[in-house]
This record gives C-alpha cells, sequence and structure tokens, in this order.
C-alpha cells in the first residue's frame, strides 16, 4: 500500500510538472488571444456589428464564442411595426427617431401599413431607419388597396447588409440613381401583388447579382420578359402574374427549382436545356385540354434531363397530355421525361373524375416511376392552388 500511495504522488507531482511546461512551450508558440479574454458584454458588441452568417462563423474561433451570437440582439432581434391608425404613426416614428446613434444592428424589421394616409416621405423615414440599423430581413406590406397603388418602394433606399426582401401590395419604383450599387448580400426577393414598370423589374435584377431565390406571387408588369435574371439563380416561382409576354430562362443554367402557374399556350416558355431541376411545379389554367401540339411544347422547353428530378407537381390539365402519350412509341420519342429519380408526386386536381383518375393511371404507367415513394392528391373547389 505504502509503495502504491507514494508512487501515485510522484507520478502525479511529475504529471502536473509536465502540463505547466507543455501550457509554457504553447502560450510561447501561439499568440494570446486577447479579444477572446474581453467581458461577454463588450464581445456581444463586437457581433452586432457583423451579419448574421458571420457573426455564427464566430463560434468556431474558440469555446467562449460557441453560441455567443445568439444573446447579440438580447434587447431586439426584430422589430414589427403595424400602424392602424394616425396616431400609432407619430408615435412609432417618434419612438424611432428617438434611439441614439449609432444604430443596432437589426436582424429583420417588419412594417405593416393598415392606414390610407400614409405620405411617401413618411414611408422613406422608416426605411431610413431600417438601412441605418443594417437590416437583413426586411418585409413591407400595405393592406390598404389606395394606398398601394400611391406609394414606391425603392431598392438603393435599403441597407446594404440586405439579405432577404419581401414586399406585398405596394409599387417599386424604376430605382437607378447616380451611385446605386448593387445589394452583393440579397439572396431572397419575394414579392406579392406588387406592380411595377419593365424598366424598374430589370433594375432590380441588376441591383441583385447575387439572387438565389426570387418568388412573384399575383405580380403585374407591363411587357414582362424574364431575360435578364442573375445568373446565379437557384428558384424561381411564378404564380398568378399578368402581362407577361416572355418566359425565356435560358441564361440560368444554375437553376434547380422552377414553379409556375398560369397559362401556358400563348407564352414562350424555355428552361436552360442543361439545367438540373430538383423541383419542378406546372399548374396550368389553360381553357383548352392539353393536346399533342401542347405536349411537344412543354418537351422543348424543358431541360434535356429530368432523371435528377425529385419532387413533381402537376395540374390535372397536364396530366390529360398522358392519354396522348400512352400510345405504343410515342414515350420513346420523349427521352428527357425520365422520372426515374422522382421520389414525390403531387397532383392538383379540381374534382375526382372517371377520366382524371384514368388520366392519372396512364401517366404512371406511360413515364415509370420506380423510386417513388411518395404520391399526394390535392383537391380543390377552385381553381387556383399556389
Amino acid at each position: 500500500m505504502a509503495i502504491g500511495s507514494d508512487s501515485g504522488g510522484g507520478g502525479g507531482v511529475k504529471r502536473q510538472r509536465v502540463d505547466d511546461r507543455c501550457e509554457a512551450v504553447a502560450s510561447d508558440a501561439f499568440p494570446v488571444d486577447r479579444i477572446s479574454a474581453l467581458p461577454d458584454e463588450l464581445r456581444l458588441h463586437v457581433l452586432t456589428h457583423l451579419p448574421l452568417k458571420d457573426a455564427i462563423r464566430t463560434g468556431a474561433l474558440a469555446r467562449g464564442w460557441r453560441d455567443l451570437w445568439r444573446g447579440r440582439w438580447a434587447h431586439r432581434a426584430s422589430l414589427e411595426v403595424h400602424l392602424r391608425s394616425h396616431d400609432d404613426l407619430g408615435r412609432e416614428l417618434d419612438v424611432l427617431e428617438r434611439e441614439p446613434r449609432p444604430r443596432r444592428r437589426l436582424e429583420r424589421f417588419s412594417l405593416v401599413v393598415d392606414i390610407s394616409n400614409l405620405k411617401s416621405s413618411e414611408l422613406r423615414r422608416f426605411l431610413d431607419y431600417a438601412a441605418e440599423c443594417g437590416v437583413e430581413d426586411l418585409h413591407v406590406e400595405m393592406l390598404q388597396g389606395t394606398i398601394a397603388s400611391r406609394l414606391n418602394f425603392h431598392l438603393p433606399l435599403s441597407s446594404p447588409a440586405l439579405a432577404c426582401l419581401s414586399l406585398r401590395h405596394i409599387c417599386v419604383s424604376k430605382m437607378y440613381h447616380k451611385g446605386a450599387r448593387p445589394f452583393h448580400a440579397l439572396e431572397v426577393i419575394r414579392l406579392a401583388s406588387v406592380s411595377f414598370r419593365r424598366e424598374a423589374f430589370r433594375e432590380m435584377m441588376a441591383l441583385c447579382p447575387s439572387l438565389l431565390v426570387l418568388d412573384l406571387r399575383c405580380c403585374s408588369c407591363s411587357g414582362w420578359v424574364f431575360d435578364r435574371l442573375p445568373p446565379n439563380l437557384r428558384s424561381l416561382t411564378i404564380a398568378g402574374c399578368d402581362r407577361i409576354t416572355s418566359l425565356d430562362f435560358v441564361r440560368v443554367p444554375s437553376l434547380r427549382s422552377f414553379r409556375y402557374s398560369g397559362c401556358f399556350s400563348n407564352l414562350p416558355l424555355s428552361i436552360p436545356r442543361d439545367a438540373v431541376l430538383s423541383d419542378l411545379y406546372i399548374q396550368l389554367y389553360d381553357s383548352v385540354m392539353m393536346k399533342e401540339w401542347h405536349i411537344d411544347k412543354l418537351r422543348k422547353s424543358l431541360p434535356k434531363d429530368l432523371s435528377r428530378l425529385n419532387v413533381l407537381t402537376i395540374s390535372y390539365k397536364a396530366l390529360t397530355g398522358a392519354s396522348v402519350l400512352s400510345v405504343d412509341g410515342v414515350s420513346a420519342q420523349l427521352p428527357n421525361f425520365n422520372l426515374h429519380g422522382l421520389k414525390e408526386l403531387h397532383l392538383l386536381m379540381l374534382q375526382t373524375k372517371a377520366v382524371n383518375l384514368a388520366n392519372l393511371y396512364l401517366f404512371l404507367k406511360t413515364f415509370q416511376c420506380p423510386n417513388l415513394e411518395r404520391l399526394f392528391v390535392q383537391i380543390k373547389a377552385h381553381r387556383r392552388f399556389y
């Protein structure tokens, strides 16, 4: 017992000396991380000046930085302003303008207007505040139809750190002005019931070279064309939009998700032939059924290889094309309709008539989806599914 006790004690002392020497060597080999020695309050202040993505990445610096970013805006990570009366308007503007400068960074700023007397200058004051806070997620919505047609949104007035933009029921003005700089951080744009001119849309796309997601629903634009989309766009949604003259996306080979809801027969649709789609949504409102020439037109509009498609959503009118393709030998002429990688099939149907069920059977028989895991049939009493 005595031998064991002495041995254990001596070994512990030796290990302690070795550890001390290792720490001394390590401290000489690597510079001291003085910024990690700062109090949490100061480090949180540092994080408030970083975009959200960069603040999260600081967790890899040292153990003391892990999850510290979660508290960088403990006072207010987001701000939502809902104007229900003119009194709300004056009170909210006074509160925001009394905040000391420099402003603390905001992750999200939402402005919902439910009054009809908001002026353009007052809207600009809200947007200026959001820009001063370096907002990354901006949402602007007008609930009054009369004011929606009078107010314009100006993208160059937004924060350079803006990563996500959501607009609803508002006009987008011509945005070019001398000195306008691209929004390199902007990756997501969602527009609902937004109206703008053709030039304004082109300028918006030109100012957003890093855009990855573009979602357009019930928007209106005179002479709308999509020939100048950002080169790295990966997801595109067009649902219920008016006055479209061309759906030409040949210059966007990076497209991975395409969702379209609208008419098809009179529009030139062209998706890059070399695009690798994983998600495809087609909801057609044409008054005529899908005849053979429509199917051939659709085939030429889609990429040449659909083997990597995972999710497919089609309307009952597109299903009627299966009755045309069920003839022996016709499906062999459609090599790009290879759906062997399909895992989810969503069918949008107005009613379960026998002819619709028959077309579903013919579709599955013609295209054969050996890896299909989930089949969803959505029945609606109205035509709009989005």
